[in-house]
């Protein structure tokens, strides 16, 4: 049974959350306790989960959240978050907890998101995927533009010409980025001369995630590969734009997107005799690429991406999305970045050849599409498939 404690100032308000989740006593045993009470309960008992209320300015909560990650890094951090809550408030939220749930939450969408954590977090310490990412060597180390970006963008008076320069720094870094830049996929009016030009078309955070593509697949692989790779990854991101682009998930999205087959990356480049013996088992048996992985090596590049991205410390979002795009829950959720890209892959993989495409595994590709287009109701699909096309004329 796991240990479940819910923090707040409202402790009148936190006994009624606790009682709606009373149907789940089966799994969890619940306690309720203020911010200054954390540290002691922790001490004391521990916890195998946190959830914390957020309001307003969520000074508290943030608190909270930095004490449970410095002091039981192992404790899962969920974060109970009111609508008055800023945009800016929540995404210090977002990079500081495993889960944010917004509420109105009903009980069930609370104890799945966190059971969900909860296992991915069992299967990435599990000993097959540690024993595959032992086999891959030394495991790259989080680009540093991007790192340098992000720790810039972190201050809201950060000026465009100071991000410009740290890319500026690196001619391979800025070529490939007026590369992408001007590519099909963002369509400018016209061609963009300078990294200075880009983000202020564009703006700090885009500006970062491209840098966030280049420094990946340019750092791991070269040539051919690196190329296919890196524009498959960019329709990827374009799509979960269209997907989540106007929520404050955007910036997350496009970064899933760009990192979602980082683990087929590495595979390819540290374990090449086994990603062509799986490529060739899977044009002989028409199975999964997932299916195949793990018999030939024992985890999939899914597994292997979200173990790196742990790795790096990027927001468990990120990392949960990565692990389960291939395999999504059952359970339809509300909007968020593990359910925007299972969706965008099943999209993706739908848009097979017949050739390749089962017809066993196109309907059941169909019927995931819609079950996980349930949650995102505003979304034209045909435009998220139309981002695959893009692609073919951005690589071309």
């Amino acid at each position: 049974m796991r240990r479940v404690l819910v923090v707040g100032a409202d402790l009148q308000i936190l006994e009624g959350f606790k009682k709606s989740l009373r149907v789940f006593a089966h799994a969890w045993s619940i306690e309720v306790s203020d911010p200054s009470q954390v540290a002691h309960q922790l001490k004391v008992g521990g916890a195998d989960a946190l959830i914390v209320e957020a309001r307003g300015a969520a000074v508290d909560a943030q608190a909270v959240l930095d004490e449970v990650r410095a002091h039981s890094p192992t404790t899962i951090r969920a974060v109970l978050c009111s609508s008055d809550v800023p945009p800016e408030v929540f995404q210090r939220l977002l990079l500081g907890s495993h889960q944010v749930i917004k509420k109105p939450a009903v009980p069930t969408q609370v104890f799945e998101l966190v059971e969900r954590t909860c296992a991915m977090l069992e299967t990435l310490a599990a000993d097959r995927v540690k024993t595959v990412v032992g086999r891959l060597g030394a495991l790259p180390a989080l680009p540093v533009t991007y790192a340098t970006i992000s720790r810039m963008s972190a201050d809201p008076n950060v000026s465009l010409d100071a991000v410009s320069t740290v890319v500026e720094r690196d001619p391979a870094i800025t070529a490939n980025v007026l590369r992408i830049i001007n590519s099909a996929y963002f369509g400018l009016p016209r061609r963009v001369s300078s990294v200075r030009e880009t983000v202020r078309y564009l703006g700090i955070q885009s500006l970062k995630n491209i840098v966030l593509t280049v420094e990946v697949f340019e750092g791991m692989a070269t040539g051919k590969l690196a190329r296919s790779l890196q524009f498959e990854a960019l329709a990827r991101a374009c799509a979960m734009r269209e997907v989540l682009g106007r929520t404050p998930m955007a910036e997350a999205a496009f970064a899933t997107g760009v990192l979602s087959d980082v683990g087929q990356l590495l595979l390819s480049t540290r374990l090449p005799i086994d990603s062509a013996a799986i490529a060739k088992e899977m044009a002989a048996s028409r199975r999964t690429l997932c299916e195949v992985e793990r018999e030939r090596i024992g985890a999939t590049h899914a597994e292997i991406g979200a173990a790196l991205l742990g790795m790096w410390s990027l927001p468990t979002q990120i990392v949960e999305a990565v692990l389960m795009h291939h395999e999504p829950p059952e359970m339809t959720a509300a909007p968020n970045v593990p359910t925007a890209l299972a969706l965008v892959c099943a999209i993706e993989d739908s848009l097979a050849p017949p050739e390749v495409l089962p017809e066993a595994v196109k309907r059941r590709l169909e019927m995931t599409i819609t079950r996980l287009a349930e949650s995102f109701p505003t979304v034209n699909l045909q435009t998220v498939k139309r981002q695959f096309a893009v692609r073919e004329t951005a690589a071309a």
